[in-house]
């Protein structure tokens, strides 16, 4: 009798084996699904691009105000970034685009003062990489120096 049960536990034992590896393919499934965009995101074990700049005043980004303090601006898409302060929870995402005027050397950030509140415009990774953030009156707010003011930043990986 003991012959005859050989197959039928073998039979079992792959059934048990197939039901408890379920969870684990699962989770190896879903742990590349979340990694694949970072592993794509990063290129030659290279480091994402990275701002960091100190703001001595307080500033708007759209219609979200942020205190003066340190900063980190990351890319994470097509023109579109991520400003996050260094300290408290502050942050915001936000869509930019194309710039097309030539620009000093360096890293920085541009706020144009409207309504007396500095508003986030434009950021430069270097003098060739920059992205304009759309907004109203910007246009007219070009032409007048006093308003415009430029606060200078390092960039990480920006080549």
């Amino acid at each position: 009798m003991p012959f005859n049960r050989p197959f039928k536990t073998l039979v079992d034992n792959s059934e048990e084996t197939s039901m408890k590896s379920a969870p684990f393919v699962s989770c190896v499934a879903l742990a590349l699904i979340l990694t694949a965009p970072w592993l794509s995101a990063q290129p030659n074990g290279q480091a994402p691009p990275k701002i960091t700049v100190d703001v001595p005043f307080d500033f708007m980004v759209g219609h979200v105000m942020f205190p003066a303090g340190h900063y980190t601006v990351k890319p994470t898409g097509n023109r579109t970034f991520y400003l996050r302060a260094g300290r408290g929870r502050e942050s915001v995402k936000f869509a930019t685009g194309p710039i097309s005027t030539p620009s000093h050397p360096g890293a920085r950030l541009i706020f144009l003062q409207e309504n007396r509140h500095y508003q986030l415009r434009e950021l430069w990774m270097n003098s060739a990489t920059g992205a304009k953030i759309p907004g109203p009156q910007v246009e007219e707010l070009r032409n007048v120096r006093e308003s415009r003011v430029e606060v200078p930043a390092s960039c990480t990986a920006c080549n």
